[in-house]
């Protein structure tokens, strides 16, 4: 065999030994404990949890609001207002403190008792899609709740799924706002919550 068959033929062996290793060698998954840029990741809520969350929202729903699960946070619409519990509001798209016309859409940071901006409605109806989970789990006597000032009282789900709530009979062109407050808290065991999503119609 000549020297460059001899050289051709070695190196096609090893390239098809280099290939079975790299066949061979396992794929590395991500851990699952871990969120993008390092940060623990959120627990994720089990299908039965989320059902369970949906039955006890439904049951508790008052008259004149209705629910449905949407999952997905769906895209932002209008103006958003950061909200921070004992913090400034900021806002992106609009003039601070202005009275909101809808669509404008939220996030708030470690809320445990806190206003949203105020807004007026052009119609009797509206909508409020809302994702949200605890800072810090606390036990199951706390509860995530979102009151509009015109009447109705939702509870929040703290799984992280988002819910689409829509309000009927309410007032037009009148200065409302929807408070964000944990409740079952004590001394020092505050729920602290976080989350986002629109109101809009």
């Amino acid at each position: 065999m000549s020297h460059s068959l001899m050289k051709r033929s070695l190196g096609t062996v090893a390239a098809a030994a280099t290939g079975l290793l790299l066949l061979a060698a396992p794929a590395q998954a991500a851990p699952k404990t871990e969120a993008a840029g390092g940060e623990p990741a959120k627990p994720t809520a089990s299908a039965a949890e989320i059902e369970a969350n949906n039955a006890a929202v439904w049951a508790s729903l008052p008259p004149n609001v209705t629910m449905k699960v949407v999952g997905k946070m769906p895209k932002l619409q209008g103006p958003t207002d950061h909200y921070t519990q004992n913090g400034p509001t900021v806002t992106t798209g609009m003039t601070p403190f202005a009275v909101a016309t809808i669509p404008f859409s939220f996030t708030f940071d470690g809320a445990w008792s806190l206003d949203g901006r105020d807004f007026k409605s052009t119609q009797t109806s509206f909508c409020k899609d809302i994702e949200a989970t605890w800072d810090y789990p606390q036990g199951s006597h706390h509860q995530f709740k979102v009151s509009l000032s015109a009447g109705g009282t939702i509870t929040v789900p703290t799984d992280g799924v988002t819910r689409t709530w829509c309000w009927s009979s309410v007032p037009t062109n009148t200065t409302m706002h929807f408070t964000y407050f944990s409740t079952g808290n004590s001394g020092g065991d505050i729920a602290k919550a976080s989350g986002s999503g629109s109101v809009h119609y």
